[in-house]
């Protein structure tokens, strides 16, 4: 009895390590802490990081608090794929969610999904965001095959990674020093 409770200790604590550590879905809620910096210099830096990732930071900013240490962009990710003397086209909308406190940052970034999608001058059917292929009528629900599917949301997850990743490395550099000026 006791080797069963063991065993299954050990089988529940395995998932739980391998789920956390591996992104499965198109949902990211990452905390950043002990970064040495109060709410006011990481709510800069994080205005400095929106500025850098995003060509028009105004145009894609939806809310700005600095009192609150909130941050809420609203972005859009293009994945292109050519094939069948084609180029393929699929929008995807995201929100990213910058939460800022003293000396800790967390970002959320989720409501994924595909807003426009287009072959030449054809409408192109809005692919569902998951990480599996629909397996009953996927051709008809995506416009592409498995193989594809998987392609472009690779990609997009990879894309979306990299800025919950960029953002973490942006926080721990240090504070621009203007002492030279």
């Amino acid at each position: 009895m006791k080797k069963t409770k063991n065993l299954f200790t050990i089988v529940v604590l395995n998932l739980i390590v391998l789920t956390s550590f591996g992104q499965t879905n198109f949902k990211w809620d990452i905390v950043t802490e002990s970064l040495d910096k109060n709410k006011s210099e990481l709510y800069s830096q994080s205005k400095l990081f929106v500025s850098e990732m995003w060509k028009s930071a105004q145009d894609v900013i939806q809310n700005d608090d600095k009192e609150a240490g909130i941050i809420l962009i609203k972005g859009l990710n293009v994945q292109n794929l050519y094939y069948q003397m084609n180029d393929h086209r699929w929008t995807f909308s995201y929100t990213v969610k910058f939460l800022m406190k003293d000396n800790r940052c967390r970002v959320i970034i989720d409501n994924v999904h595909c807003v426009g999608a287009r072959v030449a001058q054809y409408e192109w059917p809005h692919m569902p965001v998951a990480d599996s292929y629909p397996e009953k009528k996927g051709l008809k629900i995506t416009g592409v095959n498995k193989k594809r599917y998987s392609k472009i949301m690779s990609s997009l997850k990879q894309e979306l990674q990299s800025i919950a990743d960029s953002y973490a490395d942006y926080l721990k550099k240090p504070l621009v020093d203007d002492s030279d000026w």
